[in-house]
């Protein structure tokens, strides 16, 4: 009988072992900016600093190359979505990571880099390159209140 407990228990302590991990993250952004591809002058070129909201979710399904990415993002009023699963990811430095998604009609590449506070997000790919360009500052949502702001009443 006590055999038969022991087992027991040491099964319940290893599937807790092989479960999934899911992973999600969350980041708000306020500012970002938008870069075009110039074909004439070969590199990108800063077309608006856009001071508005934006929303980054993460979120690795198992591990780090299966999961979804979707941008919610305001622009002059309107809510844009970009989203795709992701098919690739790629440890860029010690902790800068780079992942790559698609979708029916788009492929893209997202990079955080948590020591500057910044995603770049790279889309609209045709065979040779990327089109356009944002950069995102970042801040996590792990910031306690990071949405609130602190209103200081003065008598």
């Amino acid at each position: 009988m006590k055999t038969k407990l022991v087992l027991l228990l040491l099964f319940f302590s290893c599937v807790k072992i092989f479960a999934q991990v899911d992973n999600q993250k969350r980041l708000q952004s306020d500012t970002r900016k938008y870069y075009v591809w110039n074909n004439e002058f070969k590199k990108y070129e800063l077309m608006e600093t856009e001071y508005e909201h934006s929303v980054i979710d993460i979120r690795e399904i198992g591990s780090k190359t299966n999961g979804y990415i979707a941008i919610s993002m305001l622009d002059n009023g309107l809510t844009r979505l970009h989203h795709g699963s992701i098919t690739n990811f790629a440890q860029t430095s010690e902790n800068e990571g780079t992942w790559i998604i698609r979708s029916k009609s788009m492929k893209a590449k997202l990079t955080y880099n948590p020591q500057d506070n910044t995603v770049t997000y790279l889309y609209d790919a045709d065979n040779d390159r990327y089109k356009r360009l944002m950069i995102f500052n970042v801040y996590p949502n792990d910031i306690p209140d990071s949405s609130l702001r602190t209103i200081t009443k003065i008598d």
